[in-house]
């Protein structure tokens, strides 16, 4: 393994790069300028972001709400709102929901809901954030659940929104991507569901589910592509032109397998994000317990709309180090020894949503920490920059947002970083190389991080 340097600040982990050949590969640091626990240790889910309006909006994995955070001063991100996600208005946190995904274009942002309790909103709630820091309710629409939701890029022209209903238990649109027209953001109605053609497989091996999205308007035709990853029914690309008529134009079929050791293989497509051109799609697996999951970098040619196109693997990539809470699970599986690793959460080390330029990507990886790939060669990407999160989680991971009205207490027990979701952001002010990077951290909130030119 490479030896790395560090130094430790305030219970973070400032990566220095080490001479000899990591300093070749390593173009970057990637530091942690600013961060806000928002409700220390409550479970945050995905990340969107406005540089331009100074402005971002977190998730909550569980019925924490929504964040709106401000983030004009980047190296010190305040909490200025809350959205409750107790839609039902019993204040009891008995029917609130979680807020699993946010999207956010123009004046819109959507939020998709998961029934965290009995009675609970199942579906996609629909905000005004005319005003960035104090965005309205408009309305919802339900899916029986939705885990990821993502806006039409033509919005309003084009006033669709898209939910994969991983989670749902509806009986028309569970595990279906549905297409909604929100129109009328006051009363969004669902006109037409996608659903992938392999059906459920058998004994529960092959779970076909819409997990996440991504679209884009294709360059070379200017048709409208929604990108599906569907779980054991790998990735399904879906032509949504005519919102009321979703049509297949290409696809990479999963078949689940079983190792020697009981684990399932070659599965679990947990986000696809095309680049810019549409000339290729990354697809990224969450496997789980005991294997890591990573990303396929798929060449898309001909997958414009206007043709069916065959999807071929021309490169992968998978986070670099394993972590502590992987390899203890792993002795559990292999030696059936007692470790606190069971207590991490199982996803450990698996890359999750990522975000997608043409020649690079951001690959947070779970306890992993957090990279930046280069993939200029398709067929060769490799990681120029990490972050590998708090050095004591243990005096890190307590606190308490009193802007929450429950008085939300955080505590994160044995749990360590947990990078969920990561966005590319605005250049840095006086120096035209570096960046700003903004993350969600499921235990530490909202992370602000810059990359250094060395």
């Amino acid at each position: 393994m490479r030896a790395l340097p560090f130094a430790v600040f305030a219970g973070v982990v400032f990566v220095v790069l080490s001479t000899g050949s990591a300093a070749a590969e390593y173009r970057y640091r990637l530091d942690l300028i600013g961060s806000n626990g928002l409700m220390v240790g409550s479970q945050t889910s995905d990340i969107d972001v406005d540089p331009g309006r100074d402005v971002a909006y977190l998730g909550s994995y569980v019925d924490l709400g929504v964040s709106v955070v401000d983030i004009r001063d980047r190296a010190h991100p305040v909490v200025v709102k809350i959205l409750s996600t107790d839609y039902v208005g019993a204040d009891d946190r008995i029917s609130s929901s979680d807020s699993a995904d946010v999207d956010i274009h123009g004046n819109l942002l959507a939020v998709a809901n998961q029934a965290f309790g009995d009675g609970a909103f199942a579906g996609v709630s629909l905000y005004d954030i005319s005003n960035p820091l104090d965005p309205v309710f408009r309305g919802q629409v339900s899916t029986g659940g939705a885990h990821d939701v993502q806006i039409d890029p033509g919005w309003p022209d084009r006033p669709y929104v898209y939910a994969a209903n991983m989670e749902s238990d509806d009986p028309a649109h569970a595990h279906h991507a549905s297409i909604i027209d929100a129109s009328d953001p006051a009363h969004p109605f669902i006109v037409a569901d996608y659903v992938s053609p392999e059906p459920q497989g058998e004994d529960g091996l092959s779970f076909n589910s819409a997990h996440d999205l991504t679209l884009l308007v294709h360059p070379s035709t200017g048709r409208v592509l929604l990108y599906v990853a569907y779980w054991d029914s790998g990735l399904r690309i879906v032509d949504v032109t005519d919102p009321t008529d979703p049509q297949e134009i290409g696809s990479l079929d999963y078949t689940p397998t079983v190792t020697s050791r009981g684990l399932v293989d070659t599965c679990c497509a947990h986000y696809a994000q095309p680049t810019a051109s549409g000339q290729y799609v990354l697809l990224e697996d969450e496997v789980g317990i005991g294997l890591a999951g990573g990303v396929h970098i798929l060449r898309a040619d001909g997958c414009d709309g206007v043709n069916t196109c065959t999807l071929t693997q021309v490169g992968f990539w998978s986070a670099p180090i394993p972590s502590p809470q992987a390899m203890a699970i792993m002795a559990e599986i292999k030696a059936g020894v007692s470790t606190y690793g069971v207590v991490q959460r199982f996803f450990t080390r698996d890359v999750h949503n990522l975000d997608v330029q043409e020649d690079r990507f951001l690959a947070p990886s779970y306890s992993s920490g957090l990279y930046l790939v280069d993939m200029s060669d398709k067929t060769n990407p490799h990681e120029v920059a990490f972050w590998v999160g708090a050095a004591d989680m243990k005096t890190a991971c307590h606190g308490q947002n009193t802007l929450n009205p429950w008085g939300y207490q955080g505590d994160c027990f044995l749990q360590a970083r947990e990078v969920w979701g990561a966005k590319f952001g605005d250049p840095v002010p006086g120096s035209p190389s570096d960046f700003y990077v903004y993350a969600s951290d499921f235990w530490d909130g909202l992370l602000v991080l810059q990359t250094r030119s060395k």
